[in-house]
């Protein structure tokens, strides 16, 4: 559907990475926040702009053993906390 909803990054964010631990800066507040495993991975794949079905898919496919409706649970509010933060963008 070409009026979809996509996620991207925000390109102005800086990221960090120690050891297995990833950290972003936001360009304009020089906050710095840290992301879990879960957020690196969420982070990696929206590096290009994907939609939510998208990245559920991916989710779904690698989490094979977990309610479905909790992993979508967990992305929205995963996806809303990055936009909040301004560290993702709609695309």
């Amino acid at each position: 559907m070409a009026d979809e909803i996509r996620y991207g990054r925000n390109p102005g964010v800086t990221e960090t990475a120690v050891d297995s631990e990833v950290f972003l800066v936001d360009p304009e507040t020089q906050e710095v926040f840290y992301l879990d495993v879960a957020g690196t991975a969420l982070w990696r794949l929206i590096e290009e702009p994907q939609s939510f079905d998208d990245v559920l898919a991916v989710y779904g496919a690698a989490f094979p053993d977990v309610d479905p409706a909790k992993i979508e649970a967990d992305l929205k509010a995963a996806l809303e906390k990055l936009l909040e933060q301004g560290l993702a963008v709609v695309a």
